[in-house]
């Protein structure tokens, strides 16, 4: 049986459309979770302003590292004003209420809404002997696929002067029931799955203010003589947050059992500080770097993982 499925990416408010027909197996490896230090366990203190535009106005809410809907449990107290709360809302909503969903729903995520809003039936269509027809299977029995955009490198570090964000492709992880074994059960010799609402841009902003929250909780972002471009870019101008994010090359890490991973890191000759985020790091999904910005001139570059 093969399959195939048809990704909705948004770029700029325009829809563009890719099929993958036998999509070549992206190159995993199992790596070990060992002394990955916990995320969720570490201490955070009050912010003194918005940590994106430095607001001491009142009130200002705590801002989550990793969106709560994604898990995150570790919070910054008093560390995001409501003008900026706003924004990053709207585009990490855009994902985690778009393709983001139904893989939510399955791993048991924290919801509002409590997936009320989760469709009861997911439509799969297929192809049997030769002739095409739909199936609505129940939302625990289908397959569900998360399509994860693959960006060319951050625009700061090999073309200072791109700013925008370069797709190189697609890569998809699966979540629900196994695609074959459904293909099998329904005798079909070939599935369709679609998957819309796959806003790139937010998903690049999301994975930046991810490793930006990380990066400000660890006490690192005083060592950067820049870290207010990467929170324009990812707040005000998103059209330019190519310069900063980019997708790590294969082959990808899988660390069973590890949820997420995020990690800091220092690039001496460049004199870079960077973060790579690793969304649903147990299923080998691609990790994504993201430049936090240039270190001070007297900083001594040491690596913080």
């Amino acid at each position: 049986m093969s399959d195939t499925t048809k990704i909705e990416l948004i770029q700029d408010g325009r829809v563009q459309w890719e099929t993958v027909t036998k999509p070549d197996v992206p190159q995993v490896e199992i790596a070990d979770a060992t002394g990955i230090a916990d995320f969720s366990k570490l201490q955070t203190k009050a912010a003194d302003a918005c940590i994106y535009c430095c607001s001491t106005v009142q009130p200002r809410s705590r801002e989550h590292i990793l969106a709560s809907a994604l898990g995150g449990t570790t919070t910054i107290p008093l560390g995001s004003c409501r003008e900026c709360q706003k924004v990053t809302q709207a585009f990490e909503t855009a994902v985690l209420r778009g393709p983001m969903r139904m893989v939510r729903y399955i791993q048991a995520m924290p919801s509002g809404t409590k997936h009320k809003d989760v469709p009861e039936t997911i439509p799969v269509k297929v192809t049997i002997n030769g002739s095409d027809a739909n199936i609505d299977a129940p939302r625990r029995e289908a397959p569900i696929f998360l399509p994860f955009p693959l960006f060319e490198p951050p625009g700061y570090l090999e073309e200072p002067t791109r700013f925008e964000l370069k797709l190189a492709g697609v890569v998809t992880g699966s979540f629900g029931a196994d695609p074959k074994e459904f293909g099998k059960r329904h005798g079909a010799q070939q599935l369709q799955l679609k998957v819309s609402g796959n806003d790139v841009v937010a998903f690049a902003r999301l994975v930046a203010k991810t490793a930006y929250a990380n990066a400000y909780a660890y006490g690192q972002l005083k060592r950067l003589k820049n870290r207010l471009e990467l929170v324009r870019a990812m707040m005000r101008e998103p059209n330019t947050i190519g310069r900063f994010v980019g997708t790590v090359p294969e082959p990808y890490k899988k660390y069973p059992g590890l949820q997420h991973r995020i990690s800091i890191h220092v690039m001496p000759e460049r004199r870079v500080l960077y973060s790579t985020v690793q969304l649903f790091a147990s299923v080998g999904a691609p990790t994504y770097i993201v430049v936090l910005g240039t270190l001070n001139d007297d900083d001594p570059m040491n690596d913080e993982s």
